[in-house]
């Protein structure tokens, strides 16, 4: 399974806990507990996604991380072959978000609808900022970039494939220049 765009980055292996072959894993989710249950994770090896059977898992909600297991990795020397793999699950285990909230990966090719500017051009990327995520798009054949911010965000048409917004005036003329 090397197909990346099937799939989601749900974490990465930090370190070994044990002698076991346990797992301490970074979740890069909001909602750790969700996956207190997991029974199956594709990690990344060699730049292919394999897939292990998880054992045994406990999920640390404030630390935003896991205590793991993975069938086949039974003592530390061979889970140390692993430390810093990145761990993915299939898209169909997101849950599904509503209004303005998006995954991502999930507005790629929307069209940008503003309210004063009209039809503008498709979302190209959204690049996850520490400070705050930005949406790029493309116009007049010239990358445009603005902050996924609340009050710029009217509504997500998923049905339509719609990113509603309302751009501060003069944002989009500064990329044309």
């Amino acid at each position: 399974m090397s197909d990346r765009s099937a799939y989601f980055q749900l974490g990465t292996l930090l370190r070994t806990h044990g002698v076991k072959g346990d797992f301490i894993a970074a979740l890069d989710t909001d909602s750790p507990a969700r996956y207190k249950k997991l029974s199956l994770v594709y990690l990344e090896v060699d730049e292919v996604l394999k897939e292990y059977n998880v054992t045994k898992i406990s999920v640390k909600e404030k630390e935003r991380s896991a205590t793991l297991h993975l069938q086949g990795i039974e003592d530390m020397t061979t889970a140390e072959n692993y430390l810093k793999c990145r761990l993915f699950l299939p898209l169909s285990m997101l849950p599904k978000l509503r209004g303005k909230k998006f995954y991502f990966h999930e507005i790629a090719g929307f069209m940008v609808q503003d309210k004063s500017l009209g039809t503008l051009g498709p979302v190209t990327t959204v690049y996850d900022r520490s400070e705050q995520p930005v949406v790029e798009f493309e116009y007049k054949e010239k990358k445009v970039l603005f902050p996924c911010h609340d009050k710029l965000i009217v509504k997500i048409d998923r049905e339509n494939r719609i990113f509603h917004t309302d751009l501060p005036d003069g944002l989009v003329d500064l990329y044309l220049e």
